[in-house]
């Protein structure tokens, strides 16, 4: 969309405001909105990432920015819907990453019990035609593992097993050394369940709380109709966020 730019992020978000110090810069709205998806899934909220380029809305060229869904043999319209639902997809505006988590596509839910640790091995085949110093793996919304392109290639095209012990969510991501706007690829993420028990994070869905409080504080529409119908949202969102806080499996 038109928050990540071909020539340049533009540098202020529509509606809620990023608070925080890591949000500046060029690549500043670019890393808010990934932020904000992130805490979607630190809910339980299982989101498929997709993408648009924003041409017409701004300078973007069509393709810009894209996701890519895995078809297999079966390409149609409809399996590439069917498969995007399923969260098989990567996201870019520059790197092409292809990823297996032991064997399964994006989107995939592992199974763990009890105190059993799960053990995952993640392979990965990446394109770029700009520099990409390393790849991460986002485990619950931050930085679990960085390997420079140079051990990744050591390695085979294999990272480093990344274990659970309880239950969350992962995805691989790349981040070029563009300079002028936020550049990167990621893959859907990956969910991890123990006792069939999906990671529902308190300070996450308070994030989201916070925001409908904001929202209403700043005033309701003049018109009847539209001030009642403004508050009907603004109840069900405000039920639906305290409901994922009491129902929270980590804070």
């Amino acid at each position: 969309n038109s928050s990540l730019q071909l020539d340049g992020d533009v540098t202020k978000a529509k509606g809620r405001q990023p608070d925080d110090s890591r949000f500046t810069g060029q690549h500043g709205l670019g890393r808010y909105a990934e932020f904000i998806y992130h805490q979607l899934l630190n809910c339980g909220l299982r989101i498929p990432p997709s993408a648009c380029s924003g041409s017409g809305e701004c300078d973007n060229p069509p393709g810009f920015n894209r996701v890519y869904v895995a078809c297999g043999q079966d390409f149609s319209a409809e399996s590439w819907w069917r498969n995007l639902a399923k969260g098989q997809s990567i996201v870019s505006n520059g790197p092409v990453l292809r990823v297996r988590a032991n064997d399964q596509l994006p989107g995939h839910v592992f199974q763990g019990a009890g105190s059993y640790s799960l053990s995952i091995q993640i392979s990965c085949n990446l394109a770029t035609r700009q520099k990409i110093e390393y790849l991460e793996i986002i485990k619950n919304g931050k930085p679990s593992l960085e390997v420079r392109l140079d051990n990744f290639a050591k390695a085979g095209g294999r990272l480093p097993p990344l274990v659970f012990e309880e239950s969350g969510w992962f995805l691989v991501r790349a981040v070029t050394n563009n300079q002028k706007t936020y550049r990167y690829a990621a893959t859907g993420p990956y969910y991890v369940e123990f006792d069939q028990q999906p990671r529902v994070s308190r300070k996450a869905a308070q994030f989201f709380l916070d925001w409908v409080e904001e929202s209403a504080g700043r005033g309701l529409p003049s018109d009847a109709g539209e001030r009642m119908e403004t508050m009907r949202y603004l109840r069900s969102a405000r039920n639906f966020w305290q409901q994922r806080i009491e129902s929270a499996t980590a804070d």
